[in-house]
């Protein structure tokens, strides 16, 4: 075999490796944002779909469904997110079954108000805790995404992320790719609901208009 033979084998051999290695690494990083992106995606759905049964089971449980209403919607959504309701010498709690009251003033004649405040303390622990897990999730998605210089910039450039997988559903509506991210952390760190629920409808979170024109 000749000298030249050899190291043309040899050659291909190396470039055939390097080939199948890079192929692999860009393989790997597809992968990863793929798992990452659909986790996100169900994630944000489930913080929805949350506030969702959060809401429908205030009034079934307490047995008030014709008082339903769109304000009342609001408050409740807004006690969920964190958002506080007391005023100077008032605790929060009594702030927050006052707000109800004044949406709906025939609440008032109703022995309620203890389950009521179970019901919406335990609902804010809960959503509390998926809110932390959506934006941990978030968090992990960007650190690997920013994870060196080389690699945020193939991970960018090349594989693109965030792709079009990356989706975050709002009502009938569907954005992807970065835009989509922004909206997950909107809902994430938004401390109040805006119109949340399209036509009295009892649908996914929505952001409010004033949210929408945030970019």
């Amino acid at each position: 075999m000749s000298k030249g033979l050899v190291v043309s084998i040899v050659l291909l051999v190396t470039i055939t490796g390097v080939a199948v290695g890079i192929y692999g690494y860009m393989n790997s990083l597809r992968s990863e944002s793929v798992l990452q992106e659909t986790a996100l995606n169900a994630q944000y759905l489930a913080n929805q779909n949350y506030l969702s049964f959060y809401i429908s089971g205030f009034y079934e449980q307490l047995g008030i469904v014709k008082y339903k209403s769109d304000k009342l919607n609001e408050i409740l959504v807004d006690y969920a997110k964190g958002r506080s309701f007391g005023k100077a010498g008032q605790s929060d709690q009594a702030a927050f079954i006052n707000a109800v009251v004044e949406a709906v003033p025939d609440l008032k004649g109703l022995d309620i108000a203890d389950k009521m405040m179970d019901y919406v303390t335990a609902g804010r622990e809960g959503y509390r805790a998926v809110q932390d897990k959506l934006l941990d999730m978030l968090k992990r998605y960007d650190a690997w995404r920013q994870d060196g210089y080389i690699q945020s910039w193939i991970i960018e450039h090349i594989v693109g992320v965030p792709s079009n997988r990356l989706q975050a559903r709002i009502g009938d509506d569907v954005v992807e790719g970065e835009e989509a991210r922004k909206y997950m952390y909107r809902i994430v760190l938004a401390s109040q609901a805006k119109d949340a629920y399209k036509s009295g409808i009892m649908e996914p979170l929505m952001p409010g208009p004033s949210e929408k024109k945030k970019d």
